[in-house]
């Protein structure tokens, strides 16, 4: 199971850090008590000299970071059978400082704001994740290899809920497109629309090996002219298949759907695109054996009118917008903050 395993639970917002800050401590789990805001406050009280960082004057403790930091190595040596290349130890600290920076500058908005997760909405959203996995053992399994126990994922699963509030009053909340926006991005990009043409069709196949004799090759294409000719004196294609067909579509009287160029073989796409709705081809032969067609339906090319598409286009453009407010918002947060790095670190990490 991969790290996606979490995502189902909690929309992880995704500019907040590039490393999900997993694991924790006891000190950390005394200052985020269930979902009280208020123990933000007691973080102030901690020496700087068990601190990698003051943001607005709050502390991030070294417990903390060192936990994140040996939480991500496991998690990368118990997921890829690996060992961590202790080289990569500085991005990766590097990484955990800006999440951890990151995290405690939203936390510290989203409660300045009064926001706040009860409760019941936390283990609302624990138990629709506990009840993704079919056993315990699936469930701890899964824990296991995040590097969390239960009650560092609650705690972590707080933090998200809360962020995602904030995030949604203050950015997605105020964001809308404008019919104007729809009607301009339809018309400035007409290739996005296109439709290409498509048939549906059934068929009959009498299947070669590719190893038969020329008078096995003979009476198989006799065999599946004889079918024709019942077919074309009255016969329903479509049992004719059922009965007759060697191949996957039988059971469904031959049926293929429908499908556009590029999808079957060229020698049946030739037939395919050029016969008139109802003919019966005649036999013609494909890589996979003998075969006779016929086309049930007939889409032309066209471009998709705005009104079938107009919904898609509102959602792509409304998630584009809803991220690059969310990251200008983060950044400017983030800008605005005061933060003190106590530690010293090699690692660098490119601007996003």
């Amino acid at each position: 199971m991969k790290k996606t395993w979490i995502v189902p639970a909690i929309a992880l917002f995704a500019v907040v850090t590039s490393v999900l800050p997993a694991g924790g401590n006891k000190e950390d789990e005394a200052a985020d008590t269930e979902t009280s805001a208020a123990g933000t406050e007691d973080m102030t009280q901690i020496s700087t000299e068990n601190a990698v960082a003051i943001v607005n004057g709050e502390a991030i403790t070294r417990d903390e970071f060192d936990s994140i930091i040996e939480s991500n190595i496991y998690r990368y040596e118990y997921q890829s059978g690996q060992e961590f290349a202790e080289e990569q130890r500085p991005l990766l600290e590097r990484q955990v400082l800006d999440g951890l920076i990151m995290r405690t500058v939203l936390q510290q908005e989203a409660t300045g704001l009064g926001l706040s997760v009860s409760d019941a909405d936390v283990e609302e959203t624990f138990t629709r994740f506990r009840s993704q996995f079919p056993s315990d053992a699936a469930y701890e399994i899964a824990l296991e290899e995040e590097g969390f126990t239960e009650e560092e994922f609650r705690r972590e699963l707080y933090r998200q809920m809360l962020i995602e509030q904030l995030i949604r009053t203050q950015v997605y909340d105020d964001i809308t497109v404008s019919e104007e926006d729809l009607r301009a991005f339809y018309d400035d990009n007409p290739s996005y629309f296109e439709q290409a043409e498509q048939v549906a069709a059934r068929h009959i196949i009498l299947v070669l090996n590719g190893d038969e004799s020329d008078s096995v090759v003979a009476e198989r294409r006799a065999e599946l002219d004889a079918i024709r000719s019942e077919i074309v004196a009255g016969t329903d294609f479509g049992e004719a298949a059922a009965e007759y067909s060697e191949g996957p579509s039988a059971s469904r009287g031959g049926d293929l759907g429908s499908f556009g160029r590029g999808e079957m073989v060229p020698e049946f796409e030739d037939v395919a695109f050029s016969l008139p709705i109802g003919e019966v081809s005649e036999v013609f032969r494909s890589s996979f054996g003998f075969h006779i067609l016929q086309v049930t339906g007939r889409t032309e090319a066209a471009t998709a009118p705005y009104e079938e598409v107009r919904q898609s286009i509102e959602a792509y453009l409304l998630e584009d917008a809803r991220n690059r407010g969310a990251r200008e918002y983060v950044s400017a947060l983030r800008a605005d903050a005061d933060v003190e790095e106590l530690i010293e670190l090699d690692g660098t990490v490119p601007t996003p």
